[in-house]
């Protein structure tokens, strides 16, 4: 029996509040986000979350970022171009980055700089073996009662093209292990499990002194004329 393809639309600024409000539902228990608002009661957290993604995915835009939609915003991604970086600062203060910082506090900040941001770019400089240009998967989520349909992995197919036609590679960190799962068996490399919190919270991101902390998975996809790996795109 043929299945239908996934209808796909792409944008950019136009789609900045959808994506903001799927991702704040999305997100909602993501460890490594909460990890990242730890000192934000969960209450306040959730509420905020939507406005969190909006300056977060602000940022990404500026630095030319394309948002993917998945059957009228069941899913949905933003990933960021080969040559661009979401840590470029001007565009984050142009988004509106201080007032996540000022939300996060100084322990948020460091969470976020000195452990997230230090770890996933010691992995990169692994896992990339010195190649500069990229896609880099920003987000890329589905709304709850729809997963297991096909949705994130109808995107990722079509990132996956667009790289292959480039012949560049695709980036990003799992969060889960059900995405770990997911993109490996889309041909995905596991480059390094990385550890934030370790002995500060559980796998949650709920605090428990010397608890393992909160997993996250930096994963590589190569096009297969480069490394030679079959994708199954």
């Amino acid at each position: 029996m043929a299945f239908a393809p996934v209808p796909l639309t792409h944008g950019r600024h136009e789609m900045l509040g959808p994506v903001a409000r799927l991702n704040g539902r999305v997100f909602g228990d993501d460890p490594v986000i909460t990890y990242m608002l730890l000192d934000i009661p969960k209450e306040e957290r959730l509420a905020y979350l939507p406005t969190y993604w909006s300056i977060l995915v602000k940022s990404a835009l500026l630095n030319d970022a394309v948002i993917t939609e998945a059957d009228d915003w069941k899913a949905a991604s933003v990933v960021i171009p080969p040559g661009k970086h979401v840590d470029n600062v001007w565009t984050l203060f142009y988004a509106g980055f201080v007032c996540v910082l000022w939300k996060m506090g100084l322990s948020g900040f460091k969470r976020l700089w000195s452990e997230f941001s230090g770890m996933t770019d010691d992995a990169k400089r692994i896992g990339l073996r010195g190649q500069k240009r990229y896609y880099y998967i920003f987000s890329i989520g589905t709304e709850v009662e729809h997963r297991g349909r096909g949705l994130a992995k109808a995107i990722m197919h079509e990132h996956m093209r667009r790289a292959q036609l480039e012949n560049v590679p695709i980036w990003l960190e799992a969060t889960t292990p059900n995405s770990r799962k997911l993109y490996l068996s889309m041909g995905f490399e596991e480059i390094e499990e990385i550890i934030l919190g370790k002995g500060k919270v559980d796998k949650n991101a709920n605090l428990q002194p010397g608890g393992p902390g909160v997993p996250l998975w930096a994963m590589v996809w190569w096009p297969e004329q480069q490394s030679g790996h079959t994708s199954s795109s």
